[in-house]
């Protein structure tokens, strides 16, 4: 039989897997044909149109979400933000978070709410 300090560290060991594990995944996002996407400062000649934002707001049981899906959602938001306002692109893409004020009331069932924010500069071609 195995002694308790073993048990403790094979326990250990497949949990760190499952959380490691949990952490894969992709992100891809598709620009639609002849759309300019860039996290790069301005581009010259082009004609500004304005800031776009966008968030989304995610519950997190035991503090896990998927980072990728969450940047992938905003990116495909921003996208649409700038076809509606009829740019041929956004750049100086930025991402950033936050932890919501509404953290607080769920951290008693170890969970989390975040807020994500992305915004970008929408531009047109001169």
């Amino acid at each position: 039989m195995l002694n308790k300090g073993v048990k403790i560290a094979a326990i250990c060991a497949i949990l760190t897997a499952v959380i490691l594990l949990c952490g894969c995944s992709t992100f891809s996002v598709k620009a639609p044909a002849g759309m300019y996407i860039s996290t790069g400062d301005y581009v010259p000649e082009v004609k500004t149109l304005g800031i776009l934002q966008t968030s989304k707001s995610v519950f997190a049981l035991f503090f896990i979400y998927d980072m990728n899906a969450v940047r992938k959602d905003l990116y495909e938001q921003l996208i649409d933000k700038a076809k509606a306002v009829g740019a041929d692109g956004v750049t100086n893409i930025q991402f950033y978070w936050k932890v919501s004020s509404f953290s607080y009331l769920t951290l008693f069932i170890a969970s989390g709410i975040f807020d994500f924010y992305m915004e970008g500069v929408a531009i047109r071609e001169k």
